[in-house]
């Protein structure tokens, strides 16, 4: 049965193509957005076939992906903005990446800051694509670190002080807590002061196995004899994330526990939050790489993706540099692909945008291989 892109409560029989036709481009924008897509599935006699269907995006983020693809950014920014209220993360990580493609670096951060405290996670990481980079993105993959053992106490936490004391105050430091399993108050006493220092002195913070820490504070926190110290090192810790809601009611809990004024909320720069594990794979795996854009003028780069194959019984394409796939582009994508599938292999796309993932879920090319974008869905 063929599977269209756009999926309609009424199936249409397949019709076998042996050659996929290319997309129109969409509609203008004040028009409602239909269009003739091509849908991809196996037939009765276990053939790939190719279904033609017309139909409208099934939603505003649908949408806002074919904008995109379409060459129209401007256009896609202003629909994922009017859809951030509904609390799509999808919709949220998308304009993350729009801002990242076009260097936008303060308006990424102010998103960043506003993604972590509307969902109360690690918000995305600035990721400039195709070789862009600000000032400070250079300094941040080379970003000094300190780790801290197993146990924090207030040798660990001196030897924390007197490490960043002797770096660069302009530089970002990286402090991997990973490795904590055990927190005695001195070390929380100084610990926290540290983060309080380096926050009013505005320094660039990354930080890396904090969930770890932070549950484990929670667990000291909720014993019977609590100490106010591990209160206080959670409060800050919270601060240095930029997690606003998080720290106000954490705060209430402890003017209750301890009868004391808790402090006080201060807006500053978050710290990133570094993954303890890597998220990409190695630049020097042996997978097929693209860049820049991917348009109907230059995707023959998408044919050598066959050559490739060829060689390779897993078919490995990363993404991780390509900007944007062009609406009219996706056929002769769909094809490649399904001249792979049709020699046996297996295909993986990876490190590709939001935008992106979300046009090959629209277009249904989820069916056709395996997709790890950048962002885990």
């Amino acid at each position: 049965m063929a599977l269209p892109f756009f999926k309609k409560s009424k199936d249409k029989p397949p019709a076998p193509a042996s050659v996929p036709a290319r997309r129109a481009a969409p509609e203008p924008v004040d028009a409602p957005l239909t269009q003739t897509v091509m849908g991809v599935g196996i037939g009765p006699d276990s053939g790939i076939v190719v279904e033609e269907s017309s139909g409208a995006p099934q939603s505003p983020l649908d949408e806002a992906a074919i904008l995109y693809a379409s060459g129209q950014p401007e256009m896609a920014e202003r629909q994922l903005k009017d859809i951030l209220a509904q609390a799509d993360r999808r919709a949220w990580l998308m304009l993350a990446d729009l801002y990242c493609i076009q260097n936008r670096e303060k308006e990424f951060e102010q998103l960043a800051l506003d993604y972590a405290v509307r969902f109360e996670t690690s918000p995305p990481v600035w990721r400039p694509l195709n070789g862009q980079a600000t000032p400070a993105q250079p300094q941040n993959t080379s970003a000094a670190s300190l780790e801290l053992p197993g146990l924090l106490d207030r040798k660990s936490a001196d030897a924390l002080e007197e490490g960043m004391a002797g770096l660069d105050r302009q530089a970002p430091v990286r402090i991997d807590f990973s490795r904590i399993e055990m927190i005695d108050e001195a070390g929380a006493e100084t610990c926290a002061k540290i983060l309080a220092q380096a926050r009013t002195a505005r320094r660039l913070l990354q930080v890396s196995g904090v969930d770890r820490l932070i549950a484990l504070l929670q667990d000291l926190n909720r014993a019977t004899h609590s100490r106010a110290v591990h209160w206080l090192m959670l409060l800050e810790l919270y601060q240095t994330l930029g997690q606003q809601e998080k720290f106000e009611d954490l705060a209430v809990d402890y003017a209750v526990r301890f009868e004391v004024s808790p402090p006080s909320w201060c807006d500053v720069r978050a710290a990133e939050v570094i993954q303890t594990a890597p998220v990409e794979s190695p630049a020097n795996d042996d997978a097929f790489r693209l860049s820049g854009d991917i348009t109907p003028a230059n995707d023959a780069a998408l044919q050598q993706i066959c050559a490739y194959a060829a060689g390779h019984a897993e078919v490995l394409v990363d993404l991780s540099q390509v900007s944007r796939v062009d609406y009219g582009s996706v056929s002769q994508f769909i094809s490649v692909l399904m001249q792979c599938l049709g020699s046996g292999k297996s295909i993986t796309l990876r490190g590709h945008n939001a935008l992106i993932h979300e046009l090959f879920r629209v277009m249904g090319i989820d069916q056709l291989a395996q997709l790890a974008p950048c962002h885990p869905v």
